[in-house]
């Protein structure tokens, strides 16, 4: 498969504090269980949705450039998947941090930036050489490409209460405004979430205060906030459709089940309709 996951989320879009409220479990008998069952639920919605919930990153391996390279994009359509366009079938994503290929002397090259444009407001995410370039040749030989990038709804910061300073954890920045949310605990206060807010300053590097008016006083934390807070959000469809589904991987933890004294169990086609507004076609 030549699309492969670097490094997974450091957090679930549900917590488990979340998903036992709505199983109504009050015991922690349960709790791996139930973790597990989370970690399986956003398996089956990412792959379904061709997403990355929480910021993830990936690589992906091709065996050559797409071609051709010459003709540019179709003109007069307003929206398109040019034929030497570079496909990324995951999103959200975020950025892309190396285009790295092997030259003709089998030497490793990494393609400078300048020379391609990343359109990460598509989706799926599109890459070009810029107008007058083209992609590089490599050698002729399975594997020769690679294209590393990040990509998720959101991704974990920690807070320095002291300073009133927070550090965005991961490879990707956020598009500003931006809201905050949290998996497990609270956000530092007063931040809330479904709120905007932008970066005010960087007085240490990598380490932003934010405000919630543009040009605005920086905000003062009077915590450090609790489990883990994030730069962005998963919407609130996905985490609905989520627990849902760990409801019925609880209720029917094998293969085969039956309900009550042996009636058959239908499922619910309707369920996963939830998940349609977040699919990636193309």
């Amino acid at each position: 498969m030549p699309l492969q996951l670097i490094s997974g989320p450091v957090v679930e879009p549900v917590s488990l504090l979340e998903a036992k409220t709505h199983l109504r479990v009050d015991i922690p008998d349960d709790d791996a269980l139930i973790s597990a069952l989370i970690t399986a639920a956003r398996h089956y919605a990412e792959t379904l949705t061709r997403r990355a919930f929480i910021a993830q990153s990936w690589k992906l391996v091709l065996d050559s450039f797409p071609g051709p390279t010459l003709i540019g994009i179709p003109w007069g359509k307003p929206f398109t998947l040019p034929g030497h366009a570079i496909i990324l079938e995951k999103s959200q994503v975020r950025v892309v941090n190396a285009i790295q290929y092997l030259d003709m002397n089998g030497v490793s090259q990494i393609m400078p930036p300048a020379n391609y444009t990343v359109d990460t407001t598509s989706e799926p995410c599109r890459i070009t050489p810029v107008f007058g370039q083209i992609w590089p040749i490599p050698l002729p030989q399975i594997g020769a490409i690679e294209v590393d990038f990040a990509a998720g709804y959101a991704g974990p910061f920690i807070a320095d209460a002291t300073n009133s300073t927070l550090s965005i954890q991961g490879p990707w920045f956020p598009t500003q405004p931006f809201v905050l949310s949290n998996s497990g605990g609270a956000l530092p206060s007063p931040l809330q979430p479904a709120t905007n807010y932008w970066i005010q300053s960087m007085p240490v590097p990598g380490w932003f205060t934010l405000t919630d008016n543009p040009g605005g006083a920086p905000i003062t934390f009077t915590d450090g906030g609790s489990g883990t807070s994030l730069v962005g959000a998963v919407p609130e469809g996905i985490k609905a459709w989520t627990k849902v589904r760990i409801g019925a991987l609880y209720q029917h933890r094998e293969e085969m089940a039956t309900a009550g004294r042996g009636e058959k169990i239908e499922p619910l086609p309707f369920m996963d309709r939830l998940l349609d507004p977040y699919r990636v076609v193309f």
